[in-house]
């Protein structure tokens, strides 16, 4: 008798299926979930763009020269606020006046990810605004550059909050993980919310407990780990001649 493994969704798979599924994963052969012998399902466009848009790390596709494509929502927070890397209003990306000592690197990167598909990682700098990021080739047909943006912080905003609802954080030790996550200090958050560093101290130790982070480092390594999932309130489009997520070509300002 073959055993059965229990997916996702409740059905019940073979261990022969589950090992041939892994099989054309390593050799990177499609997968497609068939049910009653129909035809395997297949990502759509609306679909990879939905999925594109849940990622909390910025994706952004552009030409060789810098014309913008397309932007997640992630990307398009970043591309908004324009520190050090933004977008001009004919869809070019462009980088800030005080990151200009990077221009030649970040167009060096641009051009070798598209037309000789070399991989490359950057730092680009606005005084204190530092944003990294990794450029690489995309596509067979098309010259085009994929750009990669880092994260901010250490943990999306929602996956932090998730986590505090799967451990049964309280309100408290949930506010007091994101300020240990940016970098606070315990002396700076018990000042910050009024309560003495005895009681901080005591509410640091049943949040490390909770989450099994015998150190403080424990806990940065923990939020490292949760997946890059983005805030459900989505940026607004960029007001350029570029490709929104949606497909629509948003006009210039």
């Amino acid at each position: 008798m073959l055993e059965s493994i229990h997916t996702a969704n409740g059905s019940a798979a073979s261990t022969a299926q589950f090992r041939s599924g892994r099989a054309a994963l390593a050799c990177g052969t499609p997968l497609g979930h068939t049910r009653d012998d129909a035809t395997p399902a297949r990502l759509d466009a609306a679909e990879f763009t939905e999925m594109l848009e849940e990622l909390d790390t910025g994706v952004i596709v552009c030409s060789a020269e810098g014309r913008l494509e397309l932007a997640n929502n992630a990307a398009r927070r970043e591309l908004l606020g324009g520190h050090p890397l933004a977008v001009d209003a004919v869809g070019w990306l462009c980088l800030a006046p005080g990151a200009q000592a990077a221009l030649p690197q970040w167009q060096s990167a641009l051009r070798a990810a598209a037309l000789t598909r070399r991989r490359q990682m950057l730092a680009l700098s606005d005084g204190p605004q530092r944003l990294m990021v990794s450029v690489m080739p995309l596509g067979q047909t098309h010259p085009w550059a994929l750009v990669m943006l880092g994260r901010r912080q250490p943990a999306p905003d929602l996956a932090v909050e998730m986590l505090g609802s799967l451990y049964a954080l309280t309100s408290a030790e949930q506010r007091i993980l994101v300020g240990l996550l940016a970098g606070q200090r315990v002396e700076a958050i018990a000042c910050e919310r009024g309560v003495t560093i005895a009681t901080l101290r005591s509410q640091v130790g049943s949040l490390r407990e909770k989450l099994g982070a015998g150190r403080l480092e424990d806990l940065v390594r923990l939020a490292a780990g949760l997946p890059p999932m983005s805030s459900v309130l989505r940026s607004p489009p960029l007001r350029t001649g570029v490709m929104s997520p949606d497909g629509a070509r948003a006009q210039a300002s």
